[in-house]
């Protein structure tokens, strides 16, 4: 289960809406959220290259990433790995993990 980090907009931080000294102070005072503030942007990029290369996501992908990068953090170091290095090795465990790969829409 995440911390509760009251009123801060975790997703703010992490996509960039709420940036300033003030936040990276804030977010230097709370490594905790520090933490999921970093997750969150790793998969966010993630989830921009996968855009960029025109796979089509389903509805609420980042999010279901997301979760699964929170229980098991080692996950996304290999998605990453595999992005930057072997793209057809992320679209195999892409489908192993969700079970259905999304179609490249240069293909349809």
């Amino acid at each position: 289960m995440r911390p509760d980090f009251g009123d801060v907009d975790l997703t703010g931080l992490a996509d960039g809406t709420l940036a300033g000294p003030e936040w990276d102070a804030w977010l230097a005072a709370h490594p905790e959220a520090a933490a999921e503030v970093a997750i969150a942007r790793r998969v966010h990029a993630l989830i921009a290259q996968l855009q960029y290369a025109e796979i089509e996501l389903p509805a609420h992908f980042e999010a279901q990433v997301l979760a699964r990068v929170r229980s098991h953090s080692a996950l996304l170091d290999l998605l990453e790995l595999s992005l930057a290095n072997v793209g057809h090795v992320l679209l195999e465990l892409l489908d192993f993990l969700f079970g259905g790969l999304p179609e490249s829409r240069s293909s349809t």
